[in-house]
């Protein structure tokens, strides 16, 4: 979590002190999500180089496939020298690497999960007793990955 989307959950605290100065300084809500989708993330001391690197991850699904695709340079020196080693086709779970990927296998659906469980909406979120800075958090970045979501296919 940067230092964006603290700012854009303390816009929208609503009767905290923040809110109330950002608003008489005529700094509205909508104003702040404008210039944070402006920004680059990476030109500011926010974007660790696992920041950077992960912002160029897509994880999809097709058909009964989930792809997890990489796209910064390192993975990709990494996967080429790995994939030569190993006889330069895909790089496959099974043999002796088998027991290697499932560290990836785990960690993906971590990730898959924790996402689920805070991209919910307020109200379906589990743990009822969730704070009203995480609540505000939440709906932060929901509306930050609505804004960024390409437009569905018309087709």
């Amino acid at each position: 979590m940067g230092s964006h989307h603290l700012l854009e959950a303390l816009i929208r605290a609503e009767g905290s002190m923040a809110a109330t100065v950002l608003a008489e300084l005529g700094v509205s809500p909508d104003a702040i999500a404008d210039k944070v989708d402006e920004i680059d993330a990476d030109a500011t001391t926010d974007a660790t180089p696992q920041e950077t690197a992960a912002r160029k991850m897509e994880l999809r699904v097709d058909g009964d496939e989930v792809h997890l695709v990489f796209r910064d340079e390192g993975t990709i020196g990494l996967t080429k020298a790995v994939q030569e080693l190993t006889g330069g086709g895909p790089i496959r779970a099974t043999g002796p690497l088998a027991g290697r990927f499932v560290p990836l296998w785990t960690q993906t659906n971590q990730l898959l999960m924790s996402l689920l469980q805070s991209l919910k909406p307020e109200g379906e979120a589990e743990g009822k007793d969730v704070g009203k800075a995480a609540l505000l958090v939440r709906r932060v970045l929901h509306d930050r990955l609505r804004r960024r979501q390409p437009p569905a296919d018309a087709s």
